[in-house]
């Protein structure tokens, strides 16, 4: 609600006195949204943010006071009562682009990106030509992207010299397998050569190190046969 052009603040106190006149003889009128936007302009907020709370139980579907409210606790740092109005303000006008991008914010701060892009894509649908919120969903949905490969990609150290750990879980996940050098070697002594080789591809990027990896493994895995069979180790 912040004017493109400042407005002078003795034009705005004589609009001040002109709306609390009007709502002194007519409380139901809907002036109030006016004086607590002048009073917001003049940095008083105490008596806007009491203006609006008042003047919303008698219009509670003013979309503008709505919107002012919970502009103002967002800027108190009120986050709960922000995020309620915000939402109250969709549900009333669900093009209303300032607070889808406010609540938006909200929600990005509390880490929550799919409520954030959530809130975003709803109102784009009727500001398709808005760049700004093109960006920022563009820039939400690479974040979500970035924070699923790390998930993905996610590994789970083992303390070395760990003999006694079999599985390790992950988002509940009862079968989920750790790929870590640790794990490679318990397989190895355990005898779990398919297990190894599955470690092997998922644990190195290249394949120099794969190979060499692989060939270091063929090479223990015969090694091994060997010895069960009483022969002597190849090196």
């Amino acid at each position: 609600m912040s004017p493109t052009n400042p407005i002078d603040s003795e034009e705005l106190s004589i609009l001040e006195q002109k709306y609390e006149a009007v709502l002194a003889s007519e409380p139901e009128s809907n002036s109030f949204c006016l004086l607590a936007d002048v009073q917001y302009r003049l940095g008083k907020i105490d008596k806007a943010t009491g203006v609006l709370i008042r003047g919303l139980g008698y219009n509670k579907n003013n979309v503008p006071a709505r919107f002012l409210l919970g502009k103002i606790y967002y800027e108190r740092w009120l986050i709960d009562q922000a995020k309620k109005e915000m939402a109250k303000v969709l549900d009333l006008s669900p093009d209303h682009l300032g607070a889808a991008k406010l609540l938006s914010e909200i929600y990005s701060s509390e880490e929550n990106l799919p409520k954030a892009l959530e809130a975003l894509e709803a109102a784009y649908v009727f500001h398709t030509d808005d760049t700004e919120t093109i960006e920022r969903i563009n820039k939400i949905k690479s974040e979500l992207s970035e924070l699923e490969a790390k998930s993905s990609r996610k590994v789970f150290e083992t303390p070395v010299g760990s003999r006694k750990v079999t599985r390790v879980e992950m988002n509940n996940k009862p079968n989920f397998e750790p790929y870590t050098e640790t794990m490679l070697k318990l397989y190895i002594e355990q005898g779990q050569f398919d297990k190894a080789r599955e470690t092997i591809e998922c644990l190195y990027e290249s394949w120099e190190e794969k190979n060499a990896a692989i060939d270091k493994l063929e090479k223990t895995k015969l090694n091994k046969m060997n010895a069960a069979a009483g022969f002597r180790p190849r090196d």
